[in-house]
């Protein structure tokens, strides 16, 4: 039986510059860091860490693997503000689908693509702890 969702790992080429990256982009400094591994533990207590994979991970993990099928949510206080961060960091590899979008369900969101190709749409919620609250209500507005 499934707990939680606890973290995600990403494969990355470069650990260091994909860190910045993100600490830049969100606001969080790493908890651990090195030139292979870096690890960011988020107020929710979400773990988000990236490594370069060596030994037998290579086997299954390639830093340079398709990563067009997914996207990583995240919640950030004022997207508004995320976006305008992010926007220049396009001149770093980074990607925009264009300014934040107001949704049915109460979201307010953008996708950012990241150096590395990852995926990730970041979002504001309508609740202070940054989750929606009565998604059945929620779905039944917008006919899913």
């Amino acid at each position: 039986m499934i707990l939680a969702c606890s973290h995600v790992l990403l494969a990355s080429a470069d650990v260091p510059r994909i860190s910045r990256f993100f600490s830049r982009a969100f606001g969080v400094e790493p908890q651990f860091e090195n030139d292979m591994f870096a690890e960011f533990v988020l107020s929710s207590r979400f773990r988000v860490a990236f490594f370069t994979p060596v030994g037998a991970s290579a086997k299954t993990f390639r830093p340079a693997a398709d990563r067009d099928g997914t996207a990583l949510g995240v919640t950030v206080a004022d997207v508004d503000e995320t976006y305008r961060k992010v926007k220049p960091m396009i001149a770093d590899g980074a990607e925009l689908s264009g300014p934040p979008k107001a949704h049915p369900w109460g979201e307010k969101s953008f996708l950012l693509t990241d150096p590395d190709g990852n995926r990730w749409e970041v979002a504001q919620t309508p609740s202070a702890d940054g989750m929606l609250k009565d998604v059945p209500t929620v779905v039944r507005h917008v006919g899913l």
